[in-house]
């Protein structure tokens, strides 16, 4: 099952908000419950990534600086 987020880019200079599915791996429509805890989401608007935790039915975004630290 897919499940879409309202987020908010944390982008600086971009005020996009709405409705996204997260990027996901191939093997992630196989489960119900999301297999990771980290989800990477792509802004509509600026085309910018960015992390975010799923906290229960929601997600927190991670820093901007923590995530392209932890993926170098």
């Amino acid at each position: 099952m897919l499940t879409s987020y309202m987020v908010r880019c944390p982008h600086v200079g971009c005020n996009w908000f709405g409705s996204l599915l997260p990027q996901s791996s191939a093997e992630a429509w196989r489960g119900a419950i999301p297999a990771t805890q980290v989800v990477v989401f792509e802004c509509p608007e600026c085309h910018g990534e960015w992390h975010a935790r799923v906290v229960g039915d929601d997600v927190k975004p991670l820093p901007l600086e923590a995530a392209a630290t932890s993926s170098a």
